[in-house]
């Protein structure tokens, strides 16, 4: 694969990574766990779904449940 080829495929991972989290919590909070899950189940390895978090700024605060995943307020 030519390095353009990679750069392409990996910027498309990372948009479907961004448009999955931001849809996923567009329904509100989510525990970690969930959001693996589902993430799983939607084809979206790790690596994608941490760089999303890190993009969109979601927000992380632990719980008794274990760690929630929110989008951050609206400024």
């Amino acid at each position: 694969m030519s390095t353009y080829a990679y750069i392409q495929q990996r910027n498309a991972s990372n948009r479907k990574a961004r448009a999955f989290l931001q849809d996923l919590l567009t329904e509100g909070p989510q525990t970690y766990q969930a959001v693996r899950q589902r993430a799983h189940e939607a084809g979206v390895p790790l690596s994608y779904l941490l760089t999303a978090k890190r993009s969109l700024h979601v927000e992380s605060r632990k719980s008794e449940g274990g760690a929630v995943w929110n989008l951050p307020a609206a400024a």
